[in-house]
């Protein structure tokens, strides 16, 4: 597979774990509030801050508010538009966040494994088993959970 398609798949497989894609009816079996934190702030990856050359992004309990985000950035946007630059901006930026992972950015320079990225991305310091993130991360894009992510790329 391509760097862009193990990116991708992360992406995906990060939204699965952070509740981006879960249904009311799903919510509701588990127990959990419905819409997501993650869907409420369009963001998939429940991702902490993000800044760019602008400044930092605006956070809402936590975790970047890609919709107020978009509010800010597109006033006078319809609200299906300024929906759906908040969900694009959310993918575009765990993406890039992806790619610095791969790229060794929060390991020391050293390229990962899904523990080993999983430990600095999902901390239990959060609530998080960083453990049991990195395993259904790697069963979702067909590696072994101690395994460098970016051997995964062939192409």
């Amino acid at each position: 597979m391509t760097r862009q398609d193990l990116i991708e798949k992360i992406a995906r497989a990060i939204a699965e774990m952070e509740g981006f894609y879960l249904t009311a009816a799903q919510a509701k079996a588990r127990r959990l509030a419905h819409p997501t934190l993650a869907q409420i702030n369009a963001n998939p990856g429940n991702i902490r801050q993000w800044r760019d050359k602008r400044g930092p992004y605006p956070t809402n309990r936590g975790y970047v508010d890609f919709v107020a985000w978009a509010g800010a950035q597109f006033p006078g946007a319809s609200r299906e538009e300024m929906s759906q630059r908040a969900i694009d901006e959310g993918w575009r930026i765990l993406r890039v966040l992806i790619g610095q992972y791969l790229d060794g950015k929060y390991t020391q320079g050293k390229q990962p494994s899904a523990e080993e990225m999983f430990r600095v991305y999902a901390p239990s310091t959060d609530g998080n088993h960083p453990a049991n993130y990195a395993r259904f991360v790697a069963a979702r894009i067909g590696a072994r959970p101690e395994q460098r992510l970016l051997d995964l790329v062939t192409a």
